[in-house]
Formats: structure tokens, C-alpha cells, sequence
């Protein structure tokens, strides 16, 4: 019965690993006859591809270069049909992490007006530090709104003196209270905040503290001061009291806190 091309190349296959799987056992006992005429025979990849019988799947349409087989070109006319490719639809882009009407319905305090100027870069400092889920961003906003009075500032309205000489802030210098009195969304107080917050955005911002209280800074350091306290592990296990005591340093304004936690999950939550 004739065998097929293909078949051979299979048997080929096989006789290959079954060759290179037997070097070495031509003494595996001490008085068997060594088959020296087998071993020779495939010393040489070219006995190998003749006892395969390599010429043969040649004749039918496959063709020998470098003692390895290559399958026959396809004909100019098949060549000529290639199917073009089909343009993939371009992708919708996501929606807003928190709509400007969620935003509102989390926090009813905020100004109409400054919606419109926060939703962008609330939304970017969210996706950019991973506060990715209803829960996380239900505590973030929270705490961000109680800070900034919702929405209203991103200065503190005390002078900062009362932070004068406290060392716990780094701030060691005559004046430091004032000059690094609570900035941003999240309130960033002291030196040595303002000093971290410069090495992680390449901004001086212990030169210029004020600079931490404009709109394009106001939430990237606040999303700055989420993560380097590891807020967003905390909001998802210990809970929005954890996380006021680790923004605030304290319960103040908890009440607020939480009930504006709790808005924001009803409101996220919905389908």
C-alpha cells in the first residue's frame, strides 16, 4: 500500500528520536554482540535522510536543502489571493472613574462650579495610584472632601502656627508652621512631607509651598499622600475609621467621614 508523504515525514520524526534516544546503550551488556553496522550507519546525517528515504518524499511535491525538508512553495496564483486584513473597530474610550453627577451626589457641599474644574484630575489621580474599586474611592473622596471643605480650598484656612517646632513634621526651622501649614486636597502638612512630595514630583515644593495648593498639584500629591501610607490595603481591609485616624491623625470630623463613605458606596455601587 503506498504511504503518503505525510506519513513518511511522521516516521521520520520518530525514527530520528528513537536514534538519538539509543546513543550510548551498545554496552549495556558485556557479552552482547555490538552492532557496529547500525552504528555506523548513522554516524552520518546523510545515511540518515537516504534511509529515510528523504529522495523519495521529494518526488512528491517536498524538496531536500541542507539535508532538512522544506514544505513546496505556494503558487503565485495563491500568493496573489492573500486575504487583506480587516481593520479592528476602534475601541470606545473608558468612562470617567466618578461621573461629575456621582461626584455630586457623594458630596452635596461641593460648589457646583468646581466640579467642572476637579472631575479630570480627581479622576487621573485615582486611576494613575490604583484607587480602582467603589470602595477605595468612596474613602478617598471622603477623606478628600472633609479636608478641602468640600472642594472649596486647597489651603488650609488656619495660619499654621500651631505646627510651629513640632519635629514629628519635620518642621525644625523658625517659620516652618506657617510655610508648611496643610496644602492640597488631602491637607500635606510639614517640611518633611513637602520635602517627599518634591523628590516625588521633581517639583520644589519646599521652595514654593504654594505651588502644593494649586489645581494641578492639589490632587496628585493627595493621591501621593494615599499611597505612601498604603491607604488603598487599608480602606479595603480595616475600614474608613483606620484610614481617617491615618489622614487626620486623629477623629476629627469623623462623623462627616463616614457618612460621606457611605454615600459614596451607595452612589458607586449602583448599577
Amino acid at each position: 500500500m503506498p504511504v503518503s508523504p505525510s506519513r513518511r515525514i511522521k516516521c521520520a520524526i520518530a525514527a530520528t528520536a528513537v536514534i538519538t534516544a539509543g546513543v550510548g546503550f551498545g554496552t549495556a551488556t558485556a557479552n552482547a554482540n555490538p552492532v557496529t553496522s547500525a552504528a555506523t550507519r548513522y554516524q552520518e546525517p546523510g545515511n540518515l535522510l537516504k534511509t529515510l528515504d528523504i529522495d523519495a518524499l521529494t518526488g512528491s511535491g517536498w524538496s531536500k536543502v541542507d539535508n532538512t525538508t522544506v514544505e513546496p512553495e505556494e503558487s503565485s496564483e495563491e500568493t496573489e489571493q492573500a486575504v487583506e486584513p480587516v481593520a479592528e473597530p476602534a475601541l470606545a474610550p473608558p468612562p470617567p472613574v466618578v461621573t461629575p453627577d456621582e461626584l455630586a451626589r457623594i458630596v452635596p457641599g461641593v460648589p457646583p462650579e468646581k466640579i467642572g474644574e476637579i472631575i479630570a484630575p480627581l479622576n487621573d489621580a485615582m486611576v494613575r495610584h490604583g484607587i480602582d474599586n467603589p470602595v477605595r474611592q468612596a474613602a478617598f473622596i471622603a477623606q478628600l472632601a472633609v479636608e478641602s471643605d468640600s472642594f472649596r480650598t486647597f489651603e488650609e484656612y488656619a495660619s499654621g502656627r500651631a505646627y510651629e517646632g513640632r519635629a514629628d513634621l519635620g518642621n525644625t526651622q523658625p517659620g516652618d508652621g506657617e510655610r508648611y501649614k496643610g496644602r492640597g486636597a488631602i491637607q500635606v502638612t510639614g517640611r518633611h512631607n513637602y520635602q517627599k512630595l518634591s523628590e516625588h514630583t521633581g517639583v520644589d515644593f519646599v521652595s514654593h509651598p504654594e505651588l502644593l495648593a494649586t489645581g494641578e498639584n492639589a490632587f496628585t500629591t493627595a493621591a501621593w499622600y494615599w499611597t505612601s501610607r498604603n491607604l488603598n490595603e487599608v480602606a479595603d481591609t480595616a475600614g474608613i475609621v483606620r484610614v481617617s485616624e491615618l489622614v487626620n491623625g486623629g477623629h476629627h470630623a469623623l462623623q462627616r467621614r463616614v457618612a460621606d463613605f457611605e454615600r459614596g458606596l451607595n452612589v458607586l455601587l449602583q448599577p
